[in-house]
């Protein structure tokens, strides 16, 4: 099993968004060194506690102080921009980092504030067109020649992934024979098995060989709380249940919180049921719990990686996700 890390270049209490930023280069070193095999950096606007806007600039200074990881966008929220400068962004970045270059694109908008702000170009009607433009410029087939130049030119192709849990992505994706990642995020139907299985089997059996595979490629996301005791994986998925809740557009918190914003945090009702439900899509435990929970997804969904999403308080702690994975599947 390959393991990769996402990472949201989390501001934590008491730190700034320079160091945010330091903290992220410091995480994939790390990760490189434990054996994980990609580490990818999301893409976020308007989010206080987020320091990653731009992730294809993030993966540009990754790619000089780490070595042997493949680097990626988790993901370029592709229906902003044009497709054809996306490509070249990436091209660039695959020229200096030859066959280390991953592109994962999702679909989300955000909200009308940061729509409006980035003036974006496209709707979700348009997501099919554009991740076959993107397809075509970063795989371009010899025999049947693009009418514009993409640039550089180059020798080695980087990886398309789309990021999603919906029957429809997976299902392009197939067609396209390209990577795809299933998501176990909250917002997502409530029967997480269920729907894994379903999404996962559309991929795999529609699956098309490309310049990028001959055979599927898919990889499990979740947000992953483990910890060397359950006691401690449960003070701090109590900062991401507060987290989740989204409040004021998920700019309630300036910081990410800690242990004690939650322990302090005033719960409705009505939180509290969705904090409920919102358990049923994230990992959380000690190394044992952790294992078991995910072994399960894996097999529903026939993921040959799993995308850890650390989304815990603290760069140590962080670290000590990821080693502890690493203890279990590398």
């Amino acid at each position: 099993m390959k393991l990769n890390v996402l990472d949201y270049g989390l501001i934590d209490k008491n730190r700034t968004t320079r160091e945010a930023l330091d903290e992220t280069i410091e995480l994939a070193q790390k990760a490189e060194a434990l054996g994980y095999h990609r580490f990818w950096v999301a893409e976020h606007h308007n989010i206080a506690a987020f320091a990653i806007s731009s992730p294809e600039l993030m993966m540009m200074e990754l790619g000089m102080k780490t070595s042997r990881i493949r680097l990626g966008s988790g993901g370029i929220m592709a229906l902003h921009y044009s497709a054809y400068k996306v490509a070249e962004i990436i091209k660039t970045l695959e020229a200096r980092y030859p066959n280390r270059i991953d592109l994962g694109v999702g679909n989300f908008l955000g909200n009308p504030l940061v729509q409006s702000a980035m003036k974006s170009i496209h709707t979700k009607n348009d997501y099919p067109q554009v991740i076959r433009d993107l397809d075509a410029y970063l795989h371009h087939d010899k025999e049947n020649p693009l009418p514009i130049a993409v640039n550089p030119k180059i020798d080695t192709e980087p990886e398309l992934w789309t990021l999603s849990h919906s029957e429809e992505t997976a299902q392009l994706a197939a067609e396209l024979g390209l990577g795809y990642v299933f998501g176990i995020f909250p917002y997502m139907p409530l029967n997480t098995i269920e729907e894994a299985k379903k999404v996962s089997a559309i991929y795999h059996q529609n699956f098309k060989p490309s310049s990028q595979g001959s055979q599927p490629h898919l990889t499990l996301a979740s947000f992953i709380v483990i910890a060397d005791t359950a006691k401690e994986a449960e003070a701090m998925a109590k900062t991401l249940d507060i987290w989740m809740l989204g409040n004021d557009s998920f700019n309630e918190f300036t910081q990410y919180p800690d242990t004690d914003d939650a322990s302090a945090y005033p719960l409705t009702q009505d939180q509290k049921e969705l904090i409920k439900d919102n358990r049923t899509r994230a990992i959380i435990g000690d190394k044992e719990t952790v294992k078991k929970q995910l072994d399960v997804l894996i097999k529903a969904t026939q993921a040959s990686e799993v995308l850890v999403i650390p989304l815990v308080p603290g760069l140590k702690q962080r670290i000590r996700s990821l080693e502890l994975m690493a203890e279990l599947y590398l």
